[in-house]
């Protein structure tokens, strides 16, 4: 679904009026089930330990170490969704995807072990959700208005506090149940940093207004208020043993700010290109560690809690003489057009994230010779785009490749390339590639030899296979038909906020869009003879994901719809039967939420979903059964059947396989960079 376009004409709509009636008694039920469904979702998960990088940026790293244990665990999270759990002794990652959006902050409570996450869309969505370590369940997730600009557990894990990009935007939250239990009204400035003493009664906080706020937790009043340097970014607290949390600092237009936090005076400035700034936590280590890029190599500098103790007698004098930082060492190594993003120290380790989503390590142990950084991380396993079926064999897609593939005879054979194409349909013994969101000319494969169907005018977003006919949709406001038996081409319907369409016979489409408002339906037909089109009876804002069984004699149209709830405000997703012949609408799973990605797919009497998009479940729509399937370490996109054999394609490119009678994981397939399948 284009959710851009969808939220687009959102906004112009008008309230409906009409609600939509549901048969009470299946509604109930499915409820029941739903909320059922969702509260297990993520308790038989489980990872995938490998040295696979991050698919993408690494925003956030945050290290086990504190000032009573010396951990050299670390977690990593980034723009992919997941959470990496590294376990540097043996170079191992435990991968789990906690989230189809991308994880701008990661944080661990010191109690309990849970995991915090701050996860955006970067524009609207802005949750905060808190995971069990170990099952991976979400216990409960709390969405804000605003940016997250802080996240932290307080010392002994009672609270978590966030801190949103607000006025008086700053929540303590109960860390075990996930009630807003206070929140700051005397704290007009944005929040982006929180640390709380050890008894948890109060808390430093930094506004980039230039203000450090010294905060009891108890009264929700200010204790008092220091003027500092404006505008820091990376804030941090630190300084170990009898200076414990005695300093601050910050990065400014490429500046370091080191501070003293008991008054806000500045003890010294250094200019570091694109700098990263951590300290030692542990009692045993002190120090405050930052990175700088000379252009060809790095340096890695210490400022020792020794020299800056000096500094403390010396900031009244009119000119600022701050000690020489240490060079600890100077590095090498970061692949080309690579950047660092984050960066964090652990236990004499220092580690950094980059652009591409590698994890690179080395320790704080000077060097005299400039070190060659190496990466933790290591790209293992190529991504799998998309996946079909014809009835018997699996056809899997990468960037280069296709694979024709049994599980059964465990047999996989490369029967074509591909030129960066993204996605697969199966016809019959052949297959065609198109790209969605591009313009490239769609392509037929047979026997191996690749020829052009036609070019569309402007970027594809759906395409579908119904019999010897092509359906496709261009730019979310034209419906084409392509006859694979002449190459007859033609356009059947144009309009605004197209999702997608299905071919329902010889004479019908059945088209999802986005509803304007007033008399308008999510949900229209078209004579593909007369072009005659005829609103259907479905109120609701934007229906997408169709699926009809076109060889089939039964006519029920399946899909997905968003619509406002209507007890409340808000929206609600629902998965809906309809049936064209005599008009009935049923809604067969429901989630008190919206969810704009969810697919459906019909294998009668089965219609697969992953409504809520952690799982895959079956709906029975004979005898109104359901059943979940277990998921993977990554969150399902696609799934295909074939037999009793059923194929789901992943966010991170794995395929799992399962038994249509079984709800655990047959197996999970990596395709590795050798061409070779890594089965877990």
């Amino acid at each position: 679904m284009d959710i851009n376009m969808y939220k687009k004409v959102q906004q112009t709509n008008v309230h409906k009026s009409e609600k939509c009636k549901f048969n009470k008694r299946s509604l109930v039920k499915t409820g029941i089930f739903l909320f059922f469904f969702l509260s297990l979702t993520t308790v038989y998960s489980q990872a995938y330990t490998s040295t696979q990088a991050h698919e993408d940026r690494v925003n956030a790293i945050f290290p086990f170490e504190t000032s009573t244990n010396s951990d050299t665990s670390f977690y990593s999270a980034g723009n992919d969704g997941f959470i990496i759990k590294w376990s540097p002794n043996d170079g191992m990652g435990e991968h789990y995807q906690i989230s189809d959006l991308q994880i701008q902050k990661v944080v661990r409570n010191p109690a309990t072990g849970d995991i915090a996450v701050y996860e955006t869309d970067g524009v609207s969505t802005h949750r905060v959700a808190v995971v069990d370590s170990k099952s991976f369940a979400k216990r409960y997730t709390k969405r804000f208005a605003n940016s997250v600009t802080s996240l932290s557990f307080s010392e002994k894990g009672t609270h978590l506090i966030v801190g949103t990009a607000a006025v008086n935007g700053t929540f303590i939250i109960n860390a075990r149940t996930g009630t807003i239990t206070k929140r700051t009204n005397d704290v007009s400035g944005i929040v982006t940093m929180a640390k709380t003493g050890e008894s948890e009664k109060r808390a430093v906080l930094y506004s980039p207004t230039g203000s450090l706020i010294y905060y009891d937790l108890s009264t929700m009043k200010q204790i008092k208020k220091l003027s500092t340097e404006n505008m820091l970014e990376q804030p941090m607290i630190f300084g170990t043993g009898k200076v414990k949390d005695r300093f601050f600092a910050g990065v400014k237009d490429n500046v370091i700010f080191l501070i003293d936090a008991t008054n806000g005076k500045i003890l010294a400035q250094y200019p570091a290109k694109d700098p990263f700034i951590f300290a030692a936590k542990s009692a045993h280590e002190e120090g405050f560690y930052f990175t700088t890029n000379s252009g060809k190599s790095y340096s890695l500098k210490t400022i020792t809690d020794e020299m800056l103790i000096k500094q403390i007698g010396a900031t009244g004098m009119q000119t600022l003489n701050p000690p020489t930082p240490l060079v600890v060492k100077n590095f090498i190594g970061l692949r080309s057009r690579d950047s660092f993003t984050c960066a964090a120290k652990n236990s004499g380790s220092i580690i950094l994230g980059t652009q591409s989503g590698n994890i690179y390590t080395m320790t704080s142990v000077p060097e005299s010779e400039t070190y060659t950084l190496f990466p933790m991380t290591e790209k293992m396993y190529e991504r799998i785009y998309d996946i079909d079926t014809n009835k018997s064999d699996f056809y899997l897609l990468t960037a280069s490749t296709i694979y024709k593939s049994s599980f059964d005879s465990r047999q996989v054979d490369r029967i074509g390339g591909n030129t960066a194409q993204t996605n697969i349909l199966s016809y019959a013994d052949d297959v065609i590639l198109w790209s969605k969101g591009e313009r490239k000319p769609v392509q037929r494969v047979s026997d191996g030899q690749t020829s052009i169907l036609f070019s569309p005018t402007t970027s594809l977003q759906n395409m579908r296979v119904f019999g010897d006919k092509l359906v496709y949709i261009q730019g979310n406001s034209s419906v084409g038909l392509f006859n694979l038996s002449n190459g007859n081409n033609q356009e059947i319907y144009s309009g605004t906020s197209i999702q997608d369409a299905i071919m329902y016979d010889e004479n019908y489409l059945y088209v999802a869009k986005t509803s304007t408002g007033g008399t308008d339906s999510p949900l229209i037909s078209v004579n593909i003879h007369t072009k005659e089109t005829v609103p259907l009876k479905m109120p609701g804002n934007v229906a997408f994901s169709l699926s009809y069984d076109y060889d089939s004699s039964r006519k029920n149209v399946y899909g997905v719809i968003i619509r406002p709830e209507t007890q409340g405000e808000g929206n609600v997703t629902e998965v809906f039967s309809y049936n064209p012949a005599t008009k009935v609408l049923n809604t067969l799973l429901r989630l008190a939420d919206e969810d704009t990605t969810a697919f459906t797919t019909l294998h009668y009497p089965y219609v697969y979903t992953n409504l809520g998009k952690n799982q895959v479940y079956a709906c029975n729509v004979e005898t109104k059964k359901n059943m979940l399937y277990r998921r993977s370490a990554s969150m399902p996109i696609k799934m295909v059947r074939s037999g009793n054999r059923i194929a789901i394609l992943n966010r991170n490119g794995s395929i799992s396989w399962y038994t249509s009678t079984s709800q655990a994981i047959t197996a999970d397939w990596y395709l590795t960079v050798d061409g070779d399948w890594f089965e877990f």
